[in-house]
């Protein structure tokens, strides 16, 4: 998965810009949306419900058995972005309570990828550069199947994290990871490598009631 020796994709530069008149029902629309999805749908508990909702309603392709847990806020610029990115979330993947996904700038996660709680993926970011502070830079996010990511760990925009590899907790990873390494750390780097036949798991298990 990652090409480049460890390095973050390039971020695309894009202004910010100031919308008005018939954009202007747009923007509403798209706060509204964004409002009851991260402040209504995100807190039912109910997989479901709010499985439904991020499908169909905001366009995320969900894998079977995939499932989001409470109270995570998906950062996002309307559904015919998130269907022109093609985000995904793979089959069986977990995503636990209180994480931030960023869409802004791509975002893909494989099959049987665990994200504990409170995670933060992010894949836009201001410009230090830029004198107006408006303009932002986006690079996507690649997750590889049966990845583990820890509490509080950071995903920096152009990231990408190879197939079984593993984040600890608390870590800010600012460069990909090649497949089956551990890292951890601020900045992140490599501290184990994880065995080859340690990813032959489906994670499966029912989803929790309420929840």
């Amino acid at each position: 998965m990652d090409n480049d020796g460890g390095q973050r994709a390039e971020a695309t530069p894009v202004p910010t810009r100031r919308r008005a008149g018939g954009d202007g029902l747009r923007v509403a629309a798209i706060r509204i949306l964004n409002y009851l999805t991260n402040y209504l749908v995100a807190h039912i508990p109910s997989f479901t419900l709010r499985r439904l909702w991020l499908s169909r309603v905001l366009g995320i392709r969900l894998g079977p058995g995939a499932g989001v847990h409470l109270g995570c806020y998906v950062w996002f610029y309307g559904p015919s972005q998130i269907r022109r990115d093609g985000i995904e979330i793979g089959a069986y993947t977990r995503i636990n309570r209180g994480c931030t996904l960023d869409m802004r700038g791509g975002l893909h996660i494989g099959a049987n990828v665990s994200i504990s709680p409170e995670v933060m993926i992010l894949t836009a970011e201001h410009r230090l550069t830029d004198a107006r502070f408006v303009e932002e830079s986006r690079a996507p996010v690649a997750i590889g199947d049966h990845v583990f990511i820890g509490s509080r760990a950071v995903i920096l925009p152009g990231v990408s994290l190879g197939r079984g590899s593993v984040v600890a907790a608390g870590s800010v990873v600012t460069r990909s990871v090649d497949e089956l390494v551990v890292v951890g750390g601020v900045p992140a780097k490599p501290i184990g490598m994880r065995p080859a036949d340690a990813t032959a798991y489906t994670l499966d298990a029912p989803f929790p009631m309420l929840e």
